[in-house]
């Protein structure tokens, strides 16, 4: 990670902002580029398979220019209490995930604001209901991989060099959500993004952000997909409830892991 600077960070400038935007402008535009050819050309007619081989494409172009740009993937000192860290921030970010399908199904069902989730119903139409071995390859596995290195390695590290963590953290948050281009997944990406900055921020390391986004996606697929997680669909007070008891846990598991950290760096 890129150590801040002592003393107070100014205020970014536009400039700034865009410099560490550039590279999750650039990767979205490549890879709807890459999708947009591929389904044109006829070469692929599965929608899950042309992602996969979209964010794929976009994965191996980031890895090169993060190896060419020596964007820190993870910290180089290692103790025994990062891992456990690491899967209380995991955990965390799997709870808040939950916390917010359920406050989007609470808004659906008191305003019935069917425009409200038109762009997420067109990107779940798109790419859910195939196979299921290829959405959690591309949905839980690449795409997580690849928009951490883009958003945590790329925006977020760029930004902590010219401001505060807390901006960094909440700028590449809110660009994270913006690109997903809905206004469902742009909160739900946006509040996960700051738990993945902070993950970043307190163990060095991209990897474990990545796992944490692994997991909440992997969650999201299989409630959708499988009956696995149907104990998880609740109505009434008893939604209100689970909501509360994982808004509980994320802050229970955040907490605990900033503990474990402390430990580390003590």
């Amino acid at each position: 990670m890129t150590k801040q600077k002592p003393g107070r960070q100014p205020e970014p400038e536009w400039k700034h902002l865009l410099y560490a935007a550039v590279p999750a402008l650039v990767y979205t535009l490549l890879s709807n580029t890459v999708y947009a050819f591929l389904s044109a050309g006829g070469f692929l007619d599965s929608a899950i398979l042309l992602q996969a081989v979209s964010v794929s494409i976009c994965l191996a172009v980031f890895i090169w220019f993060a190896h060419r740009e020596h964007v820190t993937v993870k910290s180089r000192k290692k103790t025994v209490f990062r891992y456990p860290a690491s899967f209380c921030y995991a955990v965390a970010v799997v709870m808040c995930g939950i916390v917010n399908n359920y406050i989007f199904a609470v808004i659906q069902s008191k305003f019935q604001d069917h425009a409200l989730s038109e762009g997420y119903a067109r990107v779940t139409e798109v790419f859910y209901q195939q196979d299921l071995a290829l959405e959690i390859i591309t949905l839980c596995v690449l795409a997580p991989v690849a928009e951490e290195l883009v958003y945590r390695g790329f925006v977020y590290q760029r930004l902590r060099t010219k401001s505060s963590e807390t901006m960094a953290a909440v700028f590449s948050a809110l660009l994270f959500g913006a690109l997903h281009f809905n206004l469902v997944q742009f909160f739900y990406a946006s509040v996960l993004g700051i738990l993945l900055a902070h993950i970043v921020y307190k163990t060095g390391s991209l990897i474990a952000a990545a796992a944490a986004h692994m997991g909440a996606n992997l969650v999201s697929v299989l409630w959708t997909e499988t009956d696995w997680l149907d104990f998880l669909n609740l109505d009434g007070w008893q939604r209100y409830a689970a909501a509360g008891t994982c808004l509980v846990l994320t802050g229970i598991f955040i907490s605990y892991g900033n503990q474990l950290m402390r430990r580390e760096r003590g």
